[in-house]
């Protein structure tokens, strides 16, 4: 399959095709999405890694044959002292998607990454979608291992990101990535005591994993 499409950097020129893209193949069926309820017709502007595509750090899996997409991955640089712009949680349009960036926001607050790492910056993954029809054929891992080499050629201390997916958390162990929180999705509660998100087998837990790769600076 890798003799099949490139792997190229995205751009600010791609955002509105990529937000296309994660609607048919990522957001239909996350298991957050799907769990949540949340509309799969998320306008652009609430898909908050594509904020960052300037940063040249984001990628895309696409096909020799007709240009098509056939995988993505968003990524940025975070820090320790970052938080959630308000016009970004002001502008989301339907209460799933607040309860997903809710659920993330625990996850993120559950274990001091930066503090366990003793880094200040770091390289993260928002997003890693494959299309549907290309599932099965590495794209994912080659995705993930070439943004660790970004990673690391940009001298960033260390890569982390969040899986809810049993088959992204697959591809991180398999990376040696470390699992620093792990959240079993029975475990996540309203005040009542109710499970927030019934999320459908296989797919039990989210993970938070973390990965050094050079000496902070």
């Amino acid at each position: 399959m890798g003799d099949e499409y490139d792997i190229v950097t995205a751009n600010e020129d791609d955002k509105e095709r990529m937000a296309e893209f994660m609607r048919q193949h990522f957001l239909t069926q996350s298991a957050l999405s799907v769990a949540s309820g949340a509309p799969p017709n998320r306008r652009t502007e609430e898909i908050y890694g594509l904020r960052f595509l300037s940063q040249g750090k984001s990628l895309l899996a696409v096909s020799r044959d007709d240009g098509r997409i056939l995988g993505l991955i968003i990524n940025y640089e975070t820090r320790s002292d970052d938080k959630t712009p308000e016009d970004y949680l002001n502008c989301l349009s339907h209460e799933a998607y607040t309860k997903i960036e809710d659920f993330v926001h625990h996850l993120e607050s559950a274990v001091d990454i930066w503090k366990l790492t003793g880094t200040e910056r770091a390289f993260y993954v928002n997003i890693l979608s494959v299309d549907t029809a290309t599932r099965g054929r590495g794209i994912a891992k080659v995705l993930m291992e070439r943004s660790r080499d970004m990673a690391r050629s940009m001298g960033y201390p260390m890569m982390w990101i969040i899986c809810t997916s049993i088959y992204s958390i697959r591809i991180c162990r398999n990376m040696g990535m470390d699992a620093v929180y792990t959240l079993p999705f029975s475990e996540y509660k309203d005040e009542d005591g109710e499970v927030i998100f019934n999320i459908p087998y296989p797919h039990t837990e989210a993970v938070l994993f973390v990965q050094k790769l050079n000496p902070e600076r």
